[in-house]
């Protein structure tokens, strides 16, 4: 593994167990087994390497927006697909959204990123009730308003699962509640 890979992975762990202001370079360095300098030569500063932290776990998410474009272009999608195909994109990017949902408040790429998880995800579930409701398989619904209430348990559940992990897992009972509210039986 490169250094730099060493010293992100390293980071965030760090992060993600004690948050961003607890995390410091001097800390990072003694846990990654490097010296500090050797950071610099790296990254500019801790707030650089929460920047590729971000920007990479922004870069897997669209991935897994292209994916669901892709089958929503074919009408292929499914509110399940989506909901599901999420929870697995977040299950592979725990430890980066603890992070960005730890650094929300703190730093403005947070903020962005946020926001851009919010409404892409908010924008795929309207093109897929939409598609369903023209295909008759969706009730004739406010796409945009449902959409948020969908979206919003979506991430609810994200928050849930990463700062309550003991507690039940509905996820899979959040998809089933969703379908029998929108779907035509």
């Amino acid at each position: 593994m490169k250094t730099k890979d060493i010293i992100l992975a390293t980071a965030k762990e760090m992060i993600s167990e004690v948050g961003f202001h607890k995390a410091t370079t001097a800390n990072l360095a003694k846990a990654a087994n490097i010296s500090e300098g050797t950071i610099y030569r790296h990254f500019e500063s801790k707030e650089d390497i929460l920047m590729h932290i971000l920007n990479a776990l922004e870069e897997q998410f669209s991935y897994y927006i292209e994916a669901i474009r892709k089958k929503l272009d074919v009408k292929e999608c499914s509110l399940e697909d989506i909901m599901n195909e999420y929870f697995d994109f977040f299950e592979k990017n725990e430890i980066d959204m603890k992070i960005m949902l730890s650094t929300y408040g703190l730093l403005d790429s947070s903020k962005r990123l946020m926001a851009v998880f919010l409404k892409n995800l908010e924008l795929i579930l309207e093109d897929c009730i939409r598609i369903g409701v023209e295909k008759g398989e969706i009730k004739d619904i406010n796409i945009e308003d449902n959409a948020t209430v969908v979206m919003t348990i979506i991430f609810g559940l994200t928050r849930m699962q990463l700062y309550w992990p003991a507690g039940r897992d509905v996820r899979k009972e959040a998809v089933e509640f969703c379908r029998r509210s929108i779907i035509i039986s």
